[in-house]
């Protein structure tokens, strides 16, 4: 009856320790998010909660943590909280940040031999460019890139190529990197395709309403048909927003297709585009594997995962991002690697660090530890987690979807393929024509039944 009392303090103590400190602990580690990543935060703290709650894995040890938040463009400030987590005696760093603070986060990581797993994300829902972050050629770079490097490339190379185009203009918001489509903006010049470029401002209506009052009509008619194929590099708000715009102002015809390309594009903003579009759609984004044996959806070998992040019925799921997914599996990897340094009696105990100081001296064990960390195949939320000698993770998929041609607001969309860097396309994309949409179809034409609507024209055998 005893025990009780003592699982209520304990419960209690956690509770009112918001960076989850428990006291003689021995693994700790520290997590720098941006301070727009709120939904990386909580994801941390359920997979540590899920892990401690595991007797598998670690057994009767704990996970303690310490969390900070700094301004994704700020890699001074980035840099001096790593500093105070690395002071406080922490294991390994986890960080779902830019790219503009990353590299200073590699930078040190490596001078203190500190692990750093390192979540790539991006402002507003955008697509990703890649990072460049910097590798040596010695064995020794401590930062091991969970995400996998980004593909957009590649992928809308090889669909283009699928559907033909030769001719097509790729629109692209504010916060998007376009430098991160450069290598295909390249390959397609050598493919001789014409490809037009055009920013999409934050103030959609008044952009178009700045074409309508500056073109021309022929101007205007040329665009209209360069709008006949277009490639979408937006974020999920901004593309819904442009989509609506576009249509409402009878910019695009039925006979259009545009591509809308992101990593990060959930269920419900598909069926959202789909619905504001005319046309033909095709929606590429990032997929994981998922268990077709519910029983056993949520179970990765020993662990079991909270049915928020696994479960489709569960309401949080649908508001999951692709980093907050990356990040638990970077804790349940940090676990297992822990559970291996236990169980091979092999455990470094954390020195007393202090950094960026002329006495600075780094981690005798943090080497053995990145080696376990590196070596610790997972198989976790977002399918299997492994490190190539560069320190990244190559697995990755993509689900590409379509719907066929036309202005029924009610259209469905359907799986036509999926990519990846190792077998390329699996599917089908061949692209449907117009013609063959059209057979049976009936059409009510509403005119005015005057000159010069409508007019009696008779041809040289009489027959009008």
């Amino acid at each position: 009856m005893e025990v009780f009392p003592v699982i209520l303090m304990v419960l209690m103590f956690w509770s009112f320790c918001p960076n989850g400190t428990i006291a003689d602990s021995i693994i700790h580690i520290g997590a720098i998010f941006d301070e727009s990543a709120k939904k990386d935060d909580e994801v941390f703290r359920l997979a540590v909660s899920d892990l401690n709650l595991n007797e598998e894995i670690l057994q009767t040890e704990k996970i303690t943590f310490s969390v900070t938040f700094v301004d994704g463009n700020n890699p001074f400030q980035a840099v001096q909280e790593a500093c105070d987590l690395m002071n406080q005696g922490i294991l390994a760093l986890i960080s779902s940040i830019g790219c503009i603070s990353a590299s200073s986060l590699q930078s040190l990581s490596d001078a203190m031999h500190i692990p750093h797993l390192f979540v790539q994300r991006t402002t507003s829902g955008s697509p990703r460019s890649g990072c460049g972050i910097n590798r040596t050629n010695r064995n020794q770079n401590y930062t091991l890139s969970v995400r996998p490097p980004v593909y957009l490339n590649e992928v809308i190379l090889r669909v283009i190529l699928e559907f033909a185009w030769q001719k097509f203009i790729i629109f692209y918001d504010s916060d998007y990197d376009i430098r991160g489509i450069q290598d295909f903006l390249d390959k397609a010049s050598q493919q001789g395709m014409d490809v037009a470029l055009q920013k999409v401002e934050s103030n959609i209506n008044r952009m178009i309403s700045s074409m309508f009052a500056t073109m021309r009509l022929e101007e205007m008619n040329r665009y209209r048909d360069t709008l006949r194929r277009a490639i979408l590099f937006l974020s999920p708000q901004t593309a819904k927003a442009f989509v609506s715009q576009v249509v409402d102002s009878n910019l695009v015809a039925f006979d259009c297709h545009w591509i809308f390309i992101n990593e990060e594009i959930s269920d419900s903003d598909v069926q959202e585009l789909v619905r504001r579009s005319i046309g033909r759609l095709t929606i590429i984004r990032q997929i994981f594997p998922m268990s077709m044996n519910n029983t056993h959806r949520c179970i990765r070998g020993k662990h079991r995962i909270s049915p928020s992040l696994c479960d489709p019925k569960d309401p949080y799921n649908h508001n999951v991002e692709i980093t907050n997914l990356y990040i638990y599996d970077s804790v349940l990897l940090l676990a297992h690697a822990f559970h291996k340094k236990l169980e091979d009696r092999k455990w470094h105990s954390m020195a007393s660090l202090t950094c960026i100081r002329k006495n600075s001296k780094p981690w005798q064990g943090g080497y053995s530890m990145l080696d376990t960390v590196r070596k610790g195949d997972l198989n976790g939320i977002t399918g299997f987690l492994e490190f190539n000698e560069n320190g990244g993770n190559p697995n990755v998929q993509f689900e590409i979807l379509g719907t066929s041609y036309g202005e029924d607001l009610g259209r469905g969309v359907r799986k036509l393929a999926t990519w990846n860097p190792v077998t390329g396309l699996n599917g089908t994309l061949t692209d449907k024509k117009l013609e063959n949409n059209m057979r049976g179809v009936m059409l009510r034409v509403v005119t005015v039944p005057e000159e010069p609507f409508v007019m009696v024209s008779e041809n040289v055998l009489g027959k009008t």
